[in-house]
C-alpha cells in the first residue's frame, strides 16, 4: 500500500513536470507584438482619396445645416418683432428638421468612412496575416497608436514589416 502510494506521488510530480516543461517551453516562444495603425493608415494611397471624399460629404452636409441655420435664425428675428403663433410653430418645424438632419448627416457619414476604410482595413489585416504567418511565434498583434490604450507594450514592433508587405 505505501510503495503505491509513493508511486503514484512520484508519477504525478514526473508528469507534472514534463507537462509543465513542455507548455513554459512553448510559452517563451510566443510573442506579442505592436504596430501602429495610424502610421499605416496615413501612408496608404486609399486613405487619403477616402479624407478627401468624406471632408466632401462633410463639407455638404455643414452647408445644409448652414442653410437651416440662417432660415432658422431669420424666422426667429420675425417672431422677436411680432411674437406671431404660426411663425412660433415654423420655428419649431425647422429646429426638428435641422436636429433630424443633422443626426442623418452624422449617420450617414459615419456609414460612408465605414463603407470606405473597410478594404483599406482588410488590406492591412492581410499583411498582419502575411507577417504572422512568417514569424509563427507571434500570438498576438496590439494597436499601439496614440489613442487606441495601450500605454505600455513590451512586444516587438512589427509596423516596418507590415509596411514592407504593404509595399511602403
Amino acid at each position: 500500500m505505501k510503495k503505491n502510494t509513493i508511486f503514484y506521488c512520484l508519477l504525478f510530480f514526473f508528469l507534472f513536470g514534463i507537462g509543465k516543461l513542455l507548455f513554459s517551453k512553448e510559452e517563451c516562444h510566443q510573442k506579442i507584438v505592436c504596430l501602429n495603425s495610424l502610421i499605416l493608415l496615413e501612408r496608404m494611397p486609399e486613405f487619403s482619396k477616402v479624407q478627401k471624399e468624406l471632408e466632401k460629404l462633410s463639407k455638404n452636409h455643414e452647408n445644409i445645416l448652414a442653410k437651416l441655420a440662417k432660415e432658422f435664425h431669420k424666422k426667429a428675428e420675425k417672431f422677436q418683432k411680432n411674437r406671431n403663433p404660426i411663425l412660433k410653430k415654423e420655428l419649431e418645424i425647422l429646429q426638428y428638421r435641422a436636429q433630424a438632419y443633422q443626426k442623418n448627416a452624422a449617420d450617414d457619414l459615419s456609414k460612408r468612412q465605414n463603407k470606405l476604410l473597410d478594404p483599406i482595413y482588410k488590406k492591412i489585416e492581410k499583411a498582419i496575416n502575411i507577417v504572422m504567418e512568417k514569424d509563427k511565434t507571434i500570438v498576438r498583434v496590439d494597436d499601439c497608436s496614440p489613442g487606441k490604450g495601450v500605454l505600455v507594450n513590451k512586444g516587438i514592433d512589427i509596423t516596418e514589416d507590415v509596411k514592407k508587405e504593404l509595399g511602403f
